[in-house]
Formats: C-alpha cells, sequence, structure tokens
C-alpha cells in the first residue's frame, strides 16, 4: 500500500478518535407555533380584512440572522396561521418605515433574487432534516423549494407590505399520525438593509433545520388522494438546412401519491422544447464539461439522488454517480421519492432513445438518518445497452460532531461487461471543521482506480489520487465596511492510482464581504503538475513530464437591486500546460480568462442580462496565441401581467461563428396550466461544415388534480 492511502487511513482514524469524545448536536425548539381551525376560509387577495385573522393572535418577535447575529430584527413582523380541512392558511404584516424603499420585480414564478419577501419553512416530518418552502415578494410572485401549487397574493401598503398564503395539504408531505407536530420557521428579507430576519434565533454555525419552531395543533388532515396529471399536446415545424420536418406530439406526465411521503412520477414522450439551450463551452482539456440540468423531470426531487460527498466542499476530481444528462432522449421514465421512518428514498428507471437502439438506466437510492444530523446511505446505477452492461454500487455517509465538525466519505465500485473490473474503486473521505468565524481547517483523500466506469454518472478524473489540506481563518463584524473576512491557507499532494506523484500545488486566498453587497476574492496558487494526455487507443495517461504553475484569480460581484441590478467581473490568469487540438499533448504555454455580467432593471417587469467570457492560450516557448475565443449571452424578459410574458436569448461564440436563439411567448392558465409559442433557430458547426437550422412549436399543458 502506497504511502497516501495509508496516510489516508491514519487519517481517518485520528478523526474518528478526536470525534468520538465530543457530543452529537442537540438543539431544544424555542418557539412554538399553535395553529387554530378555521371555519371561515379567507379571501387571498393580501388584503388582511378577513373576520377570521381578527379572532387569531399573531407571533412575532423576529430576530436577525444577518447582519447582526442574535439582534432584534429592524422591523416587526406579524404573522398569522389557520387551517381547514383542505388549506394550511397565513398572513403577514411586515412594518417597515421606508415603504418607498421596498424592493420587489415582476418576474417568472421562481425567478426573483435579493426582493424584499417573506418565506414560510415547513418541516412536515419534523424530524430537523428535511424541509420545503414557499416565498413570496411584494409583487405577488412565488418562488417555493418544489414545484407545487399554492395560492398567495401580496399588496404594498403605506406602513410596509401584507401577503397571504394557502397552502393545500395536498401540495405537502407528511406522516399519516392523526395529531400533526411540524417544525416551523419564517424568513424575512429586507432588501434595502441587506437584512434576514428569522422566527427564531438562528445561530450561523448550527444547521438551520435543527433551530426551527414547532408547529402544533393540526389535527385530522389528509392529503387527500394526490393523483395530478399534465397532458400536454404540441404542434412543431422544424427546418434543419434543406429538410423540413412537421410534427405533431403528445405525452402525459403523471405524479402519485403512494403514500403521504411517497410519490410516483411518471413521464411518457416527454417534451422539453420549451427548456432553454445550454451555453457554449470550449473544450480545452480532454475531461467531460459538465452542464446544468434544466429539465423538469430530472431536476426536481434531484436532492433524493446525490451522495453525501456532492455535499460541502469540492473535491479534486467530481464524482456524481447519477448524471442525468446521460438520459439525453427518454421515451418513458419513472421515479419514486420520498421520505418515512427515517429513510429517504430514490428510484428511477428510463427508457432511452439512441442513435443505435436503446439503453435502459435504473437508478436506486435510500438513506437512513442516524443519531441528531447524520446519514448513511447505499445507491446502486445501472445502464444496460445493445451489447453492454454497466453497474455501480456504493456506500456513503455524513457524520455531524459538536455542531460545526463534518465527517463525510464514500465508497464507489464500478462493474462493466467489457472489463476485468479489478481496480475499480473510488474512495473518499473528508473531515472539516468550518464555522462562519473562528479557526477552519479541512482535510481529505480522494482515490480514483484506473479502471472505473461511470455510464450513469459523471466522472472528470482517471487514475488519480489526491492528499489535501486547508487551514484558515474568519472574522466577522457587525458595523463598519467589511461584514466578514477570511483567509485561507491550502495545499494537495497528488499521485496516480499506483502511488507515483502526478503534481503538488499550495493555494492562498481572501475573501471580503461588504455590507453594500459588494464581495471581493482574490486566489494565488503555485506548483508544479503532469497532465494527462490520450495515447492511441484514446485512453487517458500521465505524460510523465512536470511543468511550473502558477497563477491567481481576482471575483468581484455586486448585488444593488434597482435599474442596475447586478455586475460580476472575474479576471485569472495562469502559467500552465496548453493542450494541443486532439489531447494527445501538452506544451508550456499561458491562460487569460476575463469573464463579465451584468444585469438591468429598467422597469420592475423588465430585466436585461448581458455577460460574456473571453479566453486566451499563449505558448511559452514562441509566445503564439493558439487560442481564443469568446462566448457570450444575452437576455431581455418581458412581464408584461403575472400571467403573460416574452422571453428571448441568444448564446454565441466567435471562434466558429455558432449561436442559439430562443424566443418564448406564454401564457399561464392557472397553477401548472401554460400555453406557450417558442421559436429557435441556431447555427453550428458540425464535421467542418456549417449548419442552420430552425423550428416552431406551439404547445398546450395542463394540470389537472385530483
Amino acid at each position: 500500500m502506497k504511502l497516501a492511502i495509508k496516510l489516508s487511513w491514519v487519517l481517518a482514524l485520528i478523526i474518528v478518535i478526536l470525534l468520538s469524545g465530543l457530543r452529537l448536536f442537540s438543539q431544544e425548539r424555542t418557539k412554538v407555533l399553535y395553529i387554530q381551525r378555521t371555519d371561515t376560509p379567507p379571501k387571498i387577495d393580501g388584503q388582511l380584512d378577513d373576520p377570521g385573522w381578527q379572532e387569531i393572535q399573531p407571533v412575532s418577535g423576529f430576530i436577525q440572522y444577518n447582519p447582526v447575529n442574535g439582534a432584534p430584527a429592524s422591523e416587526e413582523t406579524y404573522v398569522w396561521a389557520a387551517y381547514d380541512d383542505k388549506y394550511l392558511y397565513f398572513a403577514f404584516l411586515l412594518k417597515d418605515s421606508r415603504p418607498e424603499k421596498i424592493w420587489a420585480e415582476l418576474t417568472p414564478r421562481n425567478r426573483f433574487q435579493n426582493n424584499d419577501s417573506i418565506t414560510v419553512i415547513l418541516d412536515t416530518y419534523n424530524d430537523r432534516r428535511t424541509s420545503v418552502s414557499f416565498t413570496v415578494n411584494p409583487k405577488g410572485v412565488q418562488k417555493n423549494s418544489v414545484e407545487t401549487i399554492w395560492k398567495s397574493a401580496a399588496r404594498i401598503r403605506e406602513d410596509g407590505w401584507a401577503a397571504e398564503m394557502a397552502i393545500p395539504f395536498k401540495s405537502l408531505r407528511f406522516s399519516s399520525s392523526s395529531e400533526q407536530v411540524w417544525g416551523i420557521n419564517f424568513v424575512r428579507y429586507l432588501h434595502r438593509l441587506n437584512e434576514t430576519d428569522y422566527w427564531t434565533e438562528v445561530k450561523r454555525d448550527l444547521p438551520r433545520l435543527q433551530q426551527m419552531a414547532e408547529l402544533r395543533g393540526l389535527s385530522g388532515i389528509r392529503p387527500g388522494q394526490n393523483l395530478e396529471f399534465y397532458p400536454y399536446l404540441g404542434v412543431r415545424s422544424s427546418r434543419w438546412e434543406e429538410e423540413k420536418d412537421g410534427k405533431l406530439a403528445a405525452g402525459l406526465d403523471v405524479k402519485y401519491g403512494l403514500k403521504p411521503n411517497l410519490y410516483l412520477d411518471i413521464t411518457a414522450s416527454p417534451d422539453f422544447s420549451q427548456v432553454e439551450s445550454d451555453p457554449f463551452i470550449y473544450q480545452l482539456s480532454p475531461y467531460e464539461n459538465y452542464l446544468r440540468e434544466n429539465r423538469p423531470f430530472f431536476s426536481e426531487g434531484s436532492e433524493y439522488f446525490r451522495l453525501k460527498t456532492e455535499q460541502g466542499f469540492s473535491w479534486p476530481a467530481s464524482v456524481r454517480l447519477f448524471y442525468s444528462r446521460r438520459i439525453k432522449d427518454p421515451r418513458l421514465a419513472a421515479k419514486i421519492t420520498g421520505k418515512t421512518d427515517g429513510f429517504s428514498f430514490g428510484l428511477l428507471g428510463a427508457l432511452n432513445k439512441t442513435d443505435y437502439g436503446s439503453s435502459q438506466f435504473g437508478i436506486f437510492r435510500i438513506t437512513k438518518d442516524i443519531f441528531r444530523n447524520s446519514q448513511v446511505g447505499i445507491y446502486y446505477t445501472g445502464v444496460r445497452e445493445e451489447t453492454s452492461s454497466n453497474q455501480n454500487l456504493a456506500f456513503d455517509y455524513s457524520f455531524n460532531f459538536k455542531d460545526i465538525y463534518y465527517l463525510r466519505g464514500a465508497s464507489i465500485f464500478s462493474f462493466d461487461s467489457a472489463s476485468d473490473n479489478s481496480r475499480n474503486g473510488i474512495h473518499m473521505i473528508e473531515m472539516n471543521r468550518w464555522p462562519d468565524a473562528g479557526l477552519q481547517m479541512s482535510f481529505g483523500f480522494q482515490r480514483i482506480e484506473d479502471n472505473v466506469s461511470l455510464k450513469a454518472g459523471y466522472l472528470n478524473r482517471l487514475d488519480f489520487q489526491a492528499l489535501n489540506g486547508t487551514l484558515g481563518y474568519a472574522w466577522r463584524f457587525n458595523q463598519g465596511t467589511v461584514q466578514r473576512f477570511s483567509l485561507n491557507l491550502s495545499g494537495s499532494l497528488n499521485e496516480n492510482s499506483h502511488g507515483l506523484k502526478v503534481s503538488e500545488r499550495l493555494d492562498f486566498s481572501l475573501n471580503f464581504d461588504f455590507f453594500n453587497r459588494i464581495d471581493f476574492n482574490l486566489r494565488a496558487f503555485g506548483g508544479k503538475s503532469q497532465y494527462q494526455v490520450k495515447n492511441a487507443n484514446d485512453q487517458l495517461i500521465w505524460n510523465g513530464e512536470f511543468l511550473n504553475i502558477y497563477g491567481g484569480r481576482l471575483d468581484l460581484g455586486w448585488e444593488k437591486g434597482g435599474f442596475f441590478k447586478d455586475l460580476n467581473l472575474e479576471l485569472g490568469w495562469q502559467k500552465k500546460g496548453i493542450y494541443n487540438e486532439d489531447f494527445t499533448a501538452v506544451l508550456p504555454g499561458d491562460q487569460l480568462d476575463l469573464e463579465a455580467s451584468f444585469s438591468l432593471k429598467p422597469r420592475s417587469n423588465v430585466e436585461i442580462s448581458l455577460g460574456a467570457d473571453y479566453i486566451q492560450q499563449n505558448l511559452s516557448e514562441t509566445g503564439e496565441k493558439i487560442f481564443a475565443g469568446l462566448t457570450y449571452e444575452a437576455s431581455l424578459h418581458y412581464q408584461i401581467t403575472h400571467q403573460l410574458f416574452i422571453s428571448t436569448r441568444i448564446l454565441g461564440e466567435t471562434r466558429e461563428s455558432q449561436y442559439n436563439f430562443d424566443l418564448l411567448l406564454g401564457y399561464y392558465l392557472g397553477a401548472g396550466s401554460i400555453v406557450q409559442l417558442s421559436f429557435k433557430t441556431s447555427q453550428h458547426k458540425e464535421f467542418m461544415e456549417v449548419e442552420k437550422g430552425r423550428s416552431t412549436t406551439l404547445k398546450v399543458s395542463y394540470l389537472l388534480r385530483i
């Protein structure tokens, strides 16, 4: 066994010994909200003049989370709560001594950011680990942590603003107990003060769900059948070069509550025509670029399919056991997600259409809550294609000790029909202590053997192992200019999976958070590294030659609100190895990265966004510029009314003159129901030839709930 592996097990043993004497997290509920049943449901209009509210005593006494943790809220907030057989009702009066400074946007659902807002957080299992949240801004725009149906309204008043919510029990997951006890909290954000207030006192270094209040008084409630049908009908006309195509498409999504806390989702012939095009990303290394999932069927409930090592800090190599973008063209897919008796479940199956036939995906994920804030889990993924199969099995864990100490890890084994399945493991372990202020440290080990294959997942490195550590300190201030300041020193020693050193690196970073919403980060690094290149069999191997690496990066972010909404700047330069076009060789060089984006808000219902990313690579020996490319993005969104909107977006790059242009006109018929007219045009370079295409799609989707 090589030195790095031995050190990792020694590190794990030391961590367990150190943490075994620390108390597990424990936090008692500090507040209780006793809710009353009502026989006169309120009208959800934001007026707060219903007789039912007058009979209920509101709760108040919010406490700052930010900027001054633990101080009384700067403005008063009052909350009323009631329920009947179908709905959970809330009313809010949010006092504001400067109502003219209230910041609220009229946007599509879930799209506003950093607005004045009020949020309800519900821990319906009362397990202090899972929650759903419902947020509304002063314009009445909704935001929720899971896509579901609920009602809300809000109005700006002379003394602040007011809001009302009606959340159907059909939209919630909870146990079948006749008497319900839930965790609950309320969160208010005041934009002009950059202040976040909670109803309970929420300390920065403790898990927020462990600091919830209790909701008592719910009885005799049921989610009903909880059966939803979401059919769609669409017609599409496409033209790609000289080829024309017309298509009439129909599909169906179904959601069924197997139990109050366990749901089945099925999609047949799904259509993703309304999903935005992917951004252009230059391929400058042999490692696959990771793309975000935008399709609702796969993005909703994705938390049930994550490894515990995907929480916390990033690893030198990215490992995801399930990467839903592998299912490119699903013909039929189903998933079961939910939680019961401390177990969380995620099951997914999909029939995927490919260029050579079809493939079948099977995903099974289960985790068990243990102690106060810890979990263990097992994970299985499998892909069967026409002539091959791939399966992966994992065990993972996350332990929380004494509030700010975490121990996380995973072991994964890969089994492929085309391999002898030797040297097929991934092993990760990490310990960190990361308080909001004070001493910070993190130590970890990651090993990826050279015969691993995750065909249902994502892996950007093979034949690699890393031993890394970080030591830092953070300061937080309650007044002045700087709100928080931190500095960190980190180092890594990397080897191939046979124990031969391939790189070493030292990083230093400074991070500033200012009270005026400006964030400033400065990083510098140095070291030496080998690079993985492709051999004649298209396999990645280490090139055996060390190159000196060093450089730095500057990040600046400013969230202002109003006409000039936000600004982000990133500038980086590094001395590094530069790949040739087919990734078979590396030469010494340097790379310049410059990224900028900003958003304008000329009116509360209009937003204009612009962004660009420029990359340039030069060879050290000759000074030759061998790569220069600019990717760009521009968008305009006009929310004409709460129901009607128009949105345009263009994504492009200059090196090959490629672009995607999307135009979407939509009208919301009601919660979950929409008519959409989309137009897309693009220009791509395929096999040295430029190809152009366009498509127009009219789609109607309607939500039926039983």
